[in-house]
């Protein structure tokens, strides 16, 4: 197996870009975790006093793995001059992300349009909750799922609060992913990309979404078998989750006649093998999975091809994986992002006040001032 090697430059595509992050609680700030991991200079603004409510979140680390690589800066916006400042910032940026309710960074006079007036080549990114008309309410990960039309098929085996699915597929994913496209465009110029988490979300069903809406074109009666979710929905013996008789799990997705078929062989049951698509041999396939542990059924296929596989516990993954230290270490490579090395401890509210301000030419005394005043927050001398 080849190997990409990676060296420094790769490492860190980019570092030529300064990105102002005023995204708070999860999704934006994973995103712009994102971009921190591949080099990106991430200010992350913080509205003065609190900062990020994530900041203040109870028992959870949270914070920490969404801010890592970040600098911070507090700033008071209801005050004309914090807002001076974060135009100031955003006119030496190439992009500024915000994840407010529509029309939010407006009333600060922080828009798309104020600040593209001093930054016309600024990639101005506003991450929506809700789209349509429900754009101006507050929402957060359950709401968003429940607004994107396929809320409904989310639900249909049971409720699903395992990961916040709203939050991190439609509003820090599927953005990024459009954010990058946008920036891999030689010739790109600014412009306001609006992307809705909702909408965004969604896309996880598309392959089911696009095979009904095709299915309506149908006759009534071939509706139904119509779609490759049929294959996979678990209603059939061939593709479901079993436990075992150790209280473990199996997955079988065995969609293809040739994997079914070798599954029914490995299991000593070939006159299953015309069964495939016969609900009424469930029963008989859950019994036979409680007569044995589930790493029988795991070694019993060996390297037979019958897409028959233990479900990891995950203790036992941190335990024969690198999963342990990637976590401890880089949290993002443990999601197969490239590694980034003696990354920087998430900031404390206002850790980097000072150094960015005078990396901008703003002089020691007008600082000091604006601390005086309440403008900014006072450097921290540690992390979260």
């Amino acid at each position: 197996m080849t190997t990409s090697l990676w060296n420094d430059e790769q490492e860190l595509p980019i570092q030529h870009l300064r990105i102002i992050d005023m995204t708070v609680m999860l999704p934006g700030p994973f995103l712009t975790r994102l971009l921190a991991q591949y080099g990106a200079d991430v200010i992350k603004v913080e509205n003065l006093p609190h900062g990020d409510p994530m900041r203040s979140v109870p028992d959870t680390s949270l914070f920490e793995l969404l801010n890592q690589g970040k600098r911070s800066i507090g700033i008071d916006l209801t005050q004309e001059e914090g807002v001076a400042l974060v135009r100031q910032l955003a006119g030496e940026a190439d992009v500024f992300i915000e994840n407010f309710r529509e029309g939010v960074m407006e009333k600060y006079n922080l828009g798309y349009a104020e600040l593209t007036e001093d930054n016309p080549d600024l990639l101005y990114v506003s991450l929506r909750g809700l789209s349509g008309n429900k754009a101006v309410h507050a929402a957060h990960d359950l709401n968003f799922i429940g607004a994107s039309g396929v809320g409904e098929w989310h639900l249909e085996s049971g409720t699903h609060y395992a990961t916040q699915y709203g939050d991190m597929i439609g509003g820090a994913l599927v953005p990024a992913l459009k954010l990058m496209f946008h920036l891999a465009n030689p010739a790109r110029r600014g412009m306001h990309l609006v992307s809705h988490m909702d909408e965004c979300f969604r896309s996880v069903f598309l392959p089911r979404a696009y095979d009904a809406f095709k299915a309506m074109s149908l006759p009534e009666d071939q509706r139904e078998n119509f779609g490759i979710q049929r294959s996979i929905c678990g209603e059939y013996p061939h593709s479901r989750f079993y436990v075992c008789r150790d209280k473990q799990w199996v997955s079988l997705n065995a969609i293809q006649s040739k994997h079914w078929e070798t599954f029914c062989e490995v299991v000593d049951k070939v006159n299953w093998k015309d069964r495939m698509w016969d609900k009424t041999l469930i029963p008989e396939v859950e019994k036979l999975f409680l007569s044995a542990p589930s790493n029988y059924w795991e070694a019993l296929s060996g390297e037979r091809e019958a897409c028959l596989f233990r479900v990891v516990p995950w203790e036992e993954h941190l335990s024969f994986s690198q999963a342990q230290s990637q976590l401890a270490s880089d949290p993002m490579t443990w999601g197969g992002f490239a590694g980034r090395p003696n990354l920087r401890d998430a900031p404390a509210l206002g850790f980097d006040t000072f150094s960015v301000l005078n990396s901008m030419g703003i002089s020691h005394k007008q600082i000091s001032d604006w601390h005086q005043s309440g403008v900014l927050s006072r450097s921290e001398t540690s992390s979260s």
